[in-house]
């Protein structure tokens, strides 16, 4: 199952981010989640099967992006 993420699932967050980026803290991480979840412009959403398995972090940037030439642009 595939939802939008909360800030009840932080922990669940943090702890599939510190796979990906091992050299962050889980307090670190969640975080950044937290300011990504209360943005307008930005989404996380959570696959679980049972426990969570994966997330995925979506965004319009305003900063610059490697390959693009306009802004905002969409991020994954």
């Amino acid at each position: 199952m595939i939802r939008q993420a909360t800030t009840d699932d932080m922990t669940a967050l943090a702890e599939l981010a510190c796979r990906l980026w091992p050299h962050h803290t889980a307090k670190e991480l969640q975080g950044e989640f937290a300011e990504i979840l209360c943005k307008h412009d930005a989404a996380v959403f959570l696959a679980r099967e049972g426990e969570a398995v994966g997330f995925a972090q979506c965004q319009l940037r305003r900063d610059y992006v490697e390959g693009t030439e306009s802004s905002p642009v969409g991020y994954l």
